[in-house]
């Protein structure tokens, strides 16, 4: 007990103040005015007069609007004897410093009158501004942890249904086909699940090149590519996906069109969006085109399908994202294709009308020199 004591009476409270970054301040309801210290706080949270008196409204004027009707509050009930101490955290101007600090509020009635109203009151402010800031960055760290965890959930419980779909197909109609008597409904049957596996297999595919898009391990090759070839490949694959009586073509452009790329990759872009276009257009034609700009070669899936309002289209490249829940599909096609056409440094481009039809437009740079122009931060940010 006695170091304690010799430690107040050696004088230490001031290097106490000056570590806490605390400002004491004393009140006098009376005359209505503060009178402050501010030399116990860094200058870096304040310019001007170390020994600050101000009246009660110029005081409460630094402070924040959001903040001023909670100290009023405390301030009535300090000085009608309701309360004899209160606390508070606020944001308010120090001196003649213009950018508002978090600071904490201590107050302490001293004396009162023989009404028990007080008549002086004593306290401290002190700087929380780094404690705020610390609490906000911690904030957002749980946010975005939460919202990760939750992307991960809903992840789940898609993967889940979408799985479940095609599975519960292909038992089903082996079942059937175990015990059909005729060849027709064996085909019948055999057709189901060739389909059915097809679209288990797209799902996986979706789930893998996604993660590998997410995790940054999408490694582009360099090959010459013919495009017109490649698209005419692409679209004479894609036929079978149309609905009956659907037409789908290939423009050939006039020129070759000759570039370093990853025809695999490429090859994915178009087998996504054609099927995309596949399942919603039900009449009229599915259309490709290409040409060559100065620096690009640009590709156009045109489709005169369903289409989406201009809410719906904002949404394209969300992940789970579905036009209609009806139509089989996990919602990761468009996120896989805006990754890998961002990667090889392409724009691309959604336009699309309601029951008019969609158009899409990707471009692949023509030049090697692209796969050198993304970092891992630029694709990551886009996920």
């Amino acid at each position: 007990m006695k170091k304690l004591q010799d430690f107040f009476t050696e004088n230490h409270m001031d290097e106490v103040l000056h570590s806490l970054n605390t400002i004491p301040w004393k009140f006098d309801f009376q005359q209505n005015v503060i009178m402050s210290n501010l030399s116990y706080i860094d200058t870096v949270y304040t310019q001007g007069e170390l020994i600050h008196e101000q009246s009660f409204e110029q005081f409460i004027s630094s402070i924040l609007p959001d903040f001023r009707e909670e100290m009023l509050g405390i301030y009535s009930r300090i000085k009608n004897g309701m309360a004899t101490r209160a606390n508070m955290e606020m944001k308010m101007k120090m001196g003649e410093r213009q950018t508002p600090v978090w600071v904490e509020i201590n107050i302490i009635a001293k004396e009162k009158d023989k009404n028990g109203q007080a008549l002086k009151a004593v306290g401290c402010a002190t700087i929380i501004q780094e404690r705020k800031e610390a609490e906000t960055v911690m904030l957002n760290a749980q946010r975005k942890a939460e919202q990760a965890n939750l992307i991960k959930t809903n992840f789940l419980a898609n993967m889940t249904h979408e799985f479940r779909t095609p599975l519960n197909s292909i038992l089903g109609f082996s079942t059937i086909m175990a015990h059909s008597s005729t060849i027709e409904e064996r085909m019948q049957c055999l057709g189901a699940i060739q389909t059915s596996g097809t679209l288990l297999l797209q799902i996986i595919e979706d789930v893998i090149e996604l993660s590998k898009l997410e995790a940054n391990e999408v490694e582009l090759r360099r090959n010459l590519v013919d495009i017109n070839v490649l698209l005419e490949k692409t679209v004479e694959d894609a036929k079978p996906m149309r609905k009956p009586g659907v037409e789908m073509s290939y423009h050939h452009t006039e020129v070759p069109i000759i570039l370093h790329g990853d025809e695999k990759k490429i090859a994915l872009v178009m087998k996504q969006i054609l099927d995309n276009s596949c399942k919603y257009t039900e009449h009229g034609s599915i259309d490709v085109y290409c040409h060559k700009s100065s620096e690009d070669a640009v590709i156009t899936i045109q489709d005169t399908g369903a289409g989406m309002s201009s809410d719906t289209i904002h949404h394209v490249f969300d992940r789970f994202y579905k036009g209609n829940t009806f139509i089989p599909g996990t919602g990761l096609g468009m996120s896989v294709v805006r990754g890998l056409v961002e990667l090889w440094n392409g724009t691309i481009k959604v336009d699309s009308e309601l029951d008019i039809g969609t158009s899409v437009t990707f471009t692949i740079p023509l030049h090697v020199s692209f796969f050198q122009n993304r970092t891992q931060r630029e694709i990551r940010a886009n996920f």
